[in-house]
This record gives structure tokens, sequence and C-alpha cells, in this order.
């Protein structure tokens, strides 16, 4: 981590209320030591939390002055340090990455202990709530990533379906392969149709013509006693597609129309083929 990471990540906080792991305190430990910088924004958190607990004091039921009080002095004893004849009865209650040090026994500093538990309280509900988001953003992650495999996943299947459309369309005996060659505006054009007129099915393939203008769109007619009729529009960039099945064509041709199409052929020819 690096000082912006540490800083922003909570982790000198975390520290200061005692909720971090082992090893994030060894690491705070360790910056604390060899980075005075650090050491300074601890005890800038520390006197933070300290002074908003003497800000906000609020006189608690007698009932809890007594279980703070009797918890305070039995902290004492089991540090060997007597209430009683400490001087000005001043407790230091340590934990790890946290020193509170006050007259914590006076009539006063009792209310201020028990603000000071509920600060550390709310603080670190804080912290483990950003914890929670973090953990909630990382999920939505994982799951926007699971949404892209999925998509992916459907694109293969939807070119495997192609594939295996183009090799049944190829595979059938009454399938005719119609080659449409370039014509002088473009001679290295090409494309190419599978018609089967007993399933009504007709498909273009392995189109190779100049990218269309902007506005203008390619457009394949059959053509049927000499007159030419629409059979659609299509992407040359798709290995595969579906047009229209025309009854009676004997040829087919492609043309370079407004985008929409038309409803008679309006531009020039690239491409043309018999049967």
């Amino acid at each position: 981590m690096n000082e912006h990471e540490i800083v922003s990540s909570g982790l000198l906080e975390s520290y200061v209320l005692g909720i971090t792991s082992k090893e994030e305190s060894t690491l705070v430990e360790s910056l604390l030591t060899n980075q005075p910088e650090y050491q300074a924004q601890v005890e800038a958190i520390q006197d933070s939390l300290e002074a908003y607990a003497w800000q906000n004091a609020q006189e608690p039921p007698v009932s809890v002055r007594e279980k703070v009080l009797g918890s305070i002095q039995e902290l004492a004893a089991g540090q060997g340090v007597p209430v009683a004849e400490s001087p000005a009865n001043n407790l230091r209650i340590q934990r790890p990455g946290i020193s509170v040090t006050r007259s914590l026994v006076t009539s006063r500093n009792w209310v201020a202990a028990a603000v000071v538990i509920v600060v550390l309280s709310v603080v670190g509900n804080v912290f483990l709530f950003k914890r929670l988001k973090a953990s909630e953003e990382q999920l939505a992650s994982l799951e926007s990533q699971n949404t892209q495999l999925a998509n992916n996943l459907e694109a293969r299947k939807a070119s495997f379906e192609n594939a295996r459309q183009e090799i049944a369309v190829l595979q059938n005996p009454g399938t005719k392969l119609i080659k449409l060659k370039g014509e002088p505006i473009a001679p290295t054009a090409f494309a190419m149709l599978y018609s089967n007129n007993s399933k009504r099915e007709t498909y273009m393939a392995n189109v190779q013509l100049p990218a269309a203008p902007h506005g203008k769109q390619y457009q394949l007619w059959a053509i049927v006693d000499g007159k030419p009729v629409d059979a659609g529009l299509f992407d040359k960039n798709t290995s595969l597609q579906k047009v229209k099945s025309i009854d009676g064509a004997n040829a087919y041709a492609i043309s370079l129309e407004p985008e929409g199409g038309s409803g008679i052929p309006t531009g020039q020819v690239y491409v043309k083929g018999n049967l």
C-alpha cells in the first residue's frame, strides 16, 4: 500500500479503534516505527476521538455509571494500579492502537468514558459499513464480469449456429450455388447465394464488396423474367445471412442503393450471376 491507499482505506482509524487483524496491526506498527508522519496521524485520530467524546458528553443513567466505574476499577486492579492511590485518580487504559488517559474515576470523567465507548462503537460501525460497501462493489464488479462472459457465450453460440446452418444448406442435395461475380466498377467483388426451392430458403455468404458510402446500402435483387425483384438488404460483414426467397428467379444482382433500400434498382450494379 502507498500512503494514499493507507489513509483512504481507514486502516489507521481501524488501528486506533483496535479492530485491525494481527497482520494489519503489524503493518501499522511498522509504519509508526519507520515513518513518523504516520505516528502524527494516529495521534491526531486519537485526539479527535477524545475531543469528540468530551464535547458530546451527556449524563447517562445511574446504572450505567455504576457499571462503567465497576469495569474501570476491575481493569485498574488487573493492571496492578489501585484507583484510590493513583495520583489524582488518574487511570491510563491501553489497548492495541489506542490510549485514553483521563481522570476517569472523577464525577466528570466517568461520563466521558461512557461517551468514548459509544463513540468508538459508532465509528467502528462506520468503518464496518465502509468495508461492507467495498465488498458490495466487488460483488457488483464480479456480476458485471459474469454478465459479460454470458454475453460472449451467447455470441459464440450464435456464431456456431450460423456455421451449422451454412453447413446444413451446403450439404442439402436440393441446394443450388449461384456465384455473383464483380462488374467493371468492382472487378474483385464477389458473393455467393445458396438457394433451395423446395425449402424456400436462400442464404447470402462470402460477400466481398467495397465499403458502402455514408447514406448508402447494398441491396440484393432477384431477376424474374428479366425484371428485378427486391430480395432484401443485407450486412456485408455477416458470414451467412438469410435473404428473401423469390420464386422463378433465374439470376441475381447486388446494387448500391440509398440507405433503407429502393423499390427498383437506382444505383450501379456491383455483382451479378445466373442460375
